[in-house]
């Protein structure tokens, strides 16, 4: 069960309702790190996750595309006129129910019916609030927050949302990025995670595709990097390159790393 995962997003929507309640008509306006979204957008963004999660008959804007991507942005142009303070009062409403939806999925009736999400693959019912923590932790410190976001100041919980941030990370890699990676795979490569946790896992190919295992068992390729930085540029907002260091042959591993892009 991901209950950490669960305590991970509730800490990160009390974070959120905390940062938002300063907010200003200059800050709710302003651009994200997030290409096309104002603060006014992403927090839309980060409600309508809970409701999706929340409300079994809500009506999803139309998507052609069949992507999950085009499905937010979809999301966020459908209340990018509401005033702020109703993007907020959104946002409390739907973390509420978002969350005791959550802990409900936890239970062992729940937790192992799955749930095909679009392009992003398919997944257990538990591992929802791993997707939470996952998608507020990277908007919230690498979109919104200074140094990357243009609000100065906010407490993040980064402590109690990267584990199972990190769990969908490596649960969504073989379905979002699988078939790319196992071009690229020549051996089987090694991610080792320090800073605010300390993991290592072992990126694999074998007759049932790409497998990404925990282990510290590590073959010879190598890419080290902080976990925080992975949360970057596991999902294309920057470049490894200047965050990964590299043991064993390093024409592989960046091949690897190259075909990682993570929702």
């Amino acid at each position: 069960m991901s209950d950490a995962g669960l305590a991970g997003a509730r800490a990160l929507a009390e974070n959120t309702v905390k940062i938002a309640e300063q907010f200003g008509t200059t800050e709710w306006e302003a651009d994200t790190a997030c290409h096309g979204w104002r603060v006014h957008d992403l927090i839309g963004h980060m409600a309508f996750f809970f409701n999706f999660i929340a409300d079994p008959d809500l009506v999803f804007p139309s998507n052609p595309s069949g992507k999950s991507e085009r499905l937010n942005d979809a999301a966020v142009r459908e209340r990018a006129d509401l005033p702020h303070e109703q993007i907020l009062d959104y946002y409390r409403e739907q973390s509420e129910a978002g969350l005791a939806t959550l802990a409900a999925l936890q239970t062992e009736e729940l937790r192992n019916n799955t749930l095909e999400m679009l392009d992003l693959g398919t997944y257990r019912l538990h591992q929802l609030s791993d997707a939470v923590s996952f998608d507020h932790l990277v908007h919230l410190t690498s979109d919104l927050l200074a140094p990357f976001g243009p609000i100065p100041h906010g407490e993040i919980d980064v402590a109690a949302a990267v584990d199972p941030a990190i769990d969908w990370m490596v649960a969504g890699l073989p379905q979002m990025c699988g078939e790319a990676v196992a071009t690229a795979l020549t051996s089987p490569v090694a991610l080792r995670l320090n800073g605010a946790t300390e993991r290592t896992f072992v990126i694999s190919h074998g007759d049932g595709g790409v497998t990404v295992t925990e282990s510290d068992d590590v073959p010879e390729n190598v890419a080290t990097t902080q976990a925080t930085e992975f949360l970057r540029w596991g999902t294309t907002r920057s470049a490894w390159r200047s965050a990964v260091e590299v043991s064993g042959d390093r024409r592989t591993v960046a091949a690897v790393l190259d075909a990682i892009d993570i929702v």
